[in-house]
């Protein structure tokens, strides 16, 4: 007598819906976002949820590369300000 195997959920899926279902949450380990309390649970919104986390991901990096940039402009202004202001104290006092 064979034994018969419960049916699994993924035994059911196509292999479409289980490779985006893996990148689904690949993407969301590697870019920290974190499973939480709603998670998508068909292609569409897997496939929603990918994109609006990549965009969100290049939103954040490009605001931290803009701070930065304005905070590395600042203290280069800042260094130049003191060197301006160290020579004319050195000439001062030789006169």
């Amino acid at each position: 007598m064979k034994s018969q195997q419960s049916p699994s959920f993924w035994s059911d899926q196509s292999d479409a819906t289980l490779y985006l279902t893996a990148f689904y949450f690949s993407v969301t380990t590697v870019l920290t976002v974190g499973y939480g309390d709603i998670s998508a649970y068909n292609n569409w919104e897997r496939s929603v949820c990918i994109l609006l986390m990549l965009v969100g991901c290049v939103a954040f990096s490009f605001a931290t590369g803009a701070i930065s940039s304005i905070l590395e402009s600042y203290d280069a202004k800042q260094a130049s300000l003191t060197i301006k202001l160290n020579t004319l104290n050195e000439m001062k006092e030789e006169f």
